[in-house]
């Protein structure tokens, strides 16, 4: 294993547009609670789940608008 995320995960498409994810735990009912930060480190999505960080990058950064 490489450790490198898959290219079409979340994770691999927030580092193919150079985003930042911050993993920061939970208080009491474990896991993680996902912060999505642009190259400019501003915040762009917060704890919004697998399928919200898909829905965001397809309609921001895959379906063709970049900033």
């Amino acid at each position: 294993m490489t450790g490198q995320p898959h290219p079409e995960s979340p994770n691999g498409l927030w580092a193919k547009h150079g985003y930042q994810v911050e993993r920061i735990p939970r208080r009491g009912s474990g896991g993680h609670h996902r912060i999505i930060r642009d190259p400019k480190g501003r915040v762009v999505l917060q704890d919004a789940g697998h399928a919200g960080e898909l829905e965001w990058i397809k309609a921001n950064l895959e379906g063709g608008r970049h900033d």
